[in-house]
């Protein structure tokens, strides 16, 4: 059993008024404790060690009379029996620069606040199941049998137990201010989802919050991560083998946590386009061809390269491969 005991931290003050200017200059997100910022859109929270704690923060408040949504990439680690704590989505009026240590994954005793958390440890004293699960929570609270478990807990991903798995799974999150729903997927499908006036029940009215990531490790400890989507894909309407002369349509599929502002198609014969959808394309020559994607956010943020490989086959050309000889009547054939 991990430590349940946890800090809250609040950090202000002059200097960390500065030092919050200074950093939002460049990026939108602060950090704290052991976070930090891998590239363009990808932070770390907590790397494999024990006994530490990171947050990170969008300085600007968002509006809860909006809608949210929002899509994430999400790494909870690759230790399975001896991994944890896990992370959480966080909305709070607070600070952005808070956090928890221990099993409390960052965010217990924020209050108010509420959290979609992705728990990856079996803590008995909150009536946790044995499975990863994810679950909402308000007010810092992860007792599952208390008022403020408010859905959940249930597999943070279907019919899995396991969410360690060292692979990065897409987190989407929602919140409709006119239905007042919010609700919660893993990799596109529905896990949690709630019917609650976030603003009048939780906020005190208030609709401006911050959110963020908060991540925790304890006893025993995961590498834990999240990217603000932008991730490239594409589709054919038929399978990756065509053939020649006819035409082939390709479908961008990609998930982006801000707005895509541009896709970079190479078609891998030398056709190259600028918008989201190409028109349906003709190769001249059969072969194998890599088709490529790259996409850009309004963020300012390159996406990787997303790959296809198809081939274009040639139609066969029928022949018959012998000279006919002069046959008298009666003669076999």
């Amino acid at each position: 059993m991990k430590p349940s005991s946890y800090t809250f931290i609040v950090l202000v003050g002059l200097t960390m008024q500065a030092s919050l200017m200074a950093q939002s200059t460049v990026n939108p997100y602060f950090m704290n404790g052991s976070a930090t910022q891998d590239n363009c859109n990808c932070y770390t929270l907590t790397q494999d060690v024990t006994a530490v704690h990171g947050s990170v923060w969008n300085v600007n408040k968002i509006d809860l009379t909006q809608p949210i949504d929002f899509k994430f990439s999400v790494y909870l680690g690759s230790h399975d029996a001896y991994g944890a704590d896990g992370i959480a989505f966080v909305l709070q009026p607070i600070s952005t620069q808070i956090g928890t240590a221990g099993g409390g994954i960052g965010l217990q005793g924020v209050k108010p606040s509420i959290a979609i958390v992705l728990d990856t440890w079996q803590n008995l004293e909150y009536n946790d199941p044995a499975y990863d699960h994810i679950s909402i929570t308000a007010n810092g609270d992860l007792n599952h049998i208390t008022a403020n478990n408010l859905d959940g807990p249930v597999q943070i991903l279907s019919g899995r137990d396991n969410a360690e798995d060292a692979q990065w799974h897409l987190l989407y999150v929602k919140w409709d201010p006119t239905t007042k729903t919010l609700s919660a997927s893993m990799d596109d499908i529905p896990r949690v989802s709630i019917k609650k006036d976030l603003v009048a029940e939780i906020f005190n009215g208030d609709p401006m919050v911050f959110w963020g990531f908060t991540g925790s490790t304890g006893g025993y400890a995961n590498l834990q991560r999240f990217c603000t989507a932008l991730n490239p894909g594409f589709k054919t309407m038929a399978t990756q083998e065509f053939c020649l002369g006819k035409p082939v349509q390709f479908l961008d599929s990609s998930n982006s946590f801000s707005k895509i502002v541009s896709w970079n198609w190479n078609l891998g014969d030398g056709t190259t386009f600028k918008q989201q959808d190409p028109p349906p394309h003709t190769y001249a020559t059969p072969g194998n061809y890599d088709i490529k994607l790259v996409i850009n956010g309004n963020n300012g943020c390159t996406s990787d390269t997303a790959l296809l490989k198809i081939t274009v086959k040639a139609y066969p050309f029928a022949k018959i491969g012998y000279t006919p000889q002069p046959y008298c009547e009666n003669d076999p054939l």
